[in-house]
């Protein structure tokens, strides 16, 4: 390398200003609520209304990533100052030292929010925090003001029914029903109704990041119903019987009812086909019949 290389990298690493890496951005899958849910060793009833739900926030981790600790220990101080619901997602794709992740819930990652790399926190869906650097004062303060951020949905109540395990399965009970339009700024909306089975907590202790014992993990989301999401509101009923994934160890799974909503793109209608090569096409059509046409007339 000439010399001159490394002293214009570090001018320019100098002059470029440094990001935060918790700084919050906007994500484009839409919005994630809903959370009603428990043990799946005992069946339940949840019902509540839409402005009650309290935030979901979503924690992609790993075993062997040891910033992510920093974020689990500010999520674990905030859900002991208000409600909510912290759903882990571990990572698996090309991983041998993390045993909660799956590849369909990798790819979901992905597919979703475009990325790989733990530590991420995203809440409600819409707001993303990537690494474990605090914008503000702390972390905590920061996931606190970003929990706390509205998603002004409409009136409206869900109930989330569930029985007891038997032979790995649970049947579901749903109905959601809103008095009004998706938020503001969305259209064309799709509302897919989801359980999300959960792992209270498993022990692995192999993990490089100082940690034996994680909590929340998420083992499957399955789809219960889609529905459009129109100026009139949504509704959604129905009932279903579910297979549960094994537990990594102990039995303490639970089911939370998650509802996401997406604005759909429109799809613009296929352009009329163009004419083969060396034919002409319909005006071009249209003028030589009118030529002919004049013609008759003149003979």
């Amino acid at each position: 390398m000439r010399l001159w290389m490394p002293v214009l990298l570090l001018t320019l690493s100098l002059a470029l200003p440094a990001a935060s890496a918790g700084a919050p951005t906007a994500t484009d899958a839409g919005i994630l609520f809903g959370g009603q849910g428990g043990s799946v060793a005992n069946g339940s009833t949840s019902t509540t209304t839409l402005d009650a739900m309290p935030p979901v926030l979503e924690d992609y981790t790993a075993t062997w990533c040891e910033n992510c600790v920093y974020v689990e220990h500010a999520l674990h101080d905030l859900l002991e100052e208000r409600d909510g619901h912290v759903f882990s997602f571990h990572r698996s794709i090309g991983e041998a030292e993390d045993p909660f992740g799956t590849q369909v819930l990798d790819e979901r990652w992905e597919e979703r929010y475009s990325r790989r790399a733990p530590p991420t926190v995203v809440f409600n869906g819409s707001t993303m925090v990537v690494g474990s650097v605090p914008e503000g004062a702390s972390l905590l303060e920061d996931f606190r003001a970003l929990a706390n951020v509205s998603l002004n949905l409409p009136e409206g109540s869900s109930t989330f029914t569930w029985t007891a395990a038997t032979s790995g399965q649970s049947t579901v009970s749903w109905a959601l029903s809103t008095q009004g339009g998706p938020p503001v700024g969305m259209s064309n909306v799709q509302v897919s109704v989801d359980v999300w089975v959960v792992e209270d907590t498993a022990h692995f202790p192999d993990g490089s990041n100082g940690e034996e014992h994680y909590p929340h993990i998420v083992r499957d989301i399955i789809t219960l119903d889609t529905q459009g999401w129109d100026a009139d509101g949504v509704t959604s009923t129905g009932t279903m019987d579910i297979s549960l994934p094994a537990a990594f160890d102990g039995d303490d799974l639970s089911l939370y009812l998650v509802y996401s909503a997406a604005s759909e793109p429109v799809v613009d209608p296929e352009p009329e086909p163009e004419p083969p090569a060396g034919l002409p096409g319909p005006g071009a059509l249209l003028s030589v019949l009118a030529l002919a046409l004049a013609a008759r007339r003149e003979a």
